[in-house]
């Protein structure tokens, strides 16, 4: 039989993931708002932010799964219209932001990868 504990143990360490992921990608994302000099930036804005681009993320990417390169390029507008609706800006200004986020990530994990030993082959881009 199931032992109801560690299934509940599993579904709360879930909920607690989900909400780490929130929390550490609108600190990427208000670090690219902020660089990108995007005015009405706030930590409370990237997070309702993320939120909706993993609602839609996951909508999305059932819609448009199947339709390969067109349905990552209006994945990526309709994540750019996000952004640029929520903190009411420009698009490239959005751009910036979402770009200067992704480059934020991509220097944590090779610090973090760094620190761990593996270095930069473990990262199958070198």
């Amino acid at each position: 039989m199931f032992d109801l504990f560690a299934l509940s143990a599993i579904g709360l360490f879930g909920i607690m993931a989900i909400f780490l992921i929130i929390f550490i990608d609108a600190i990427f994302l208000w670090v690219g708002t902020k660089l990108s000099g995007i005015e009405k930036a706030s930590f409370g804005k990237a997070i309702v932010c993320v939120f909706v681009l993993i609602v839609l993320s996951a909508i999305l990417g059932s819609i448009l799964g199947s339709m390969g390169f067109i349905g990552a390029i209006l994945s990526f507008v309709v994540t750019l219209w996000v952004v640029k609706s929520l903190y009411d800006t420009s698009w490239v200004k959005a751009f910036f932001a979402l770009f200067l986020a992704f480059i934020a990530f991509i220097v944590l994990v090779a610090i973090f990868f760094l620190l761990a030993g593996i270095g930069l082959s473990g990262l199958s881009i070198f």
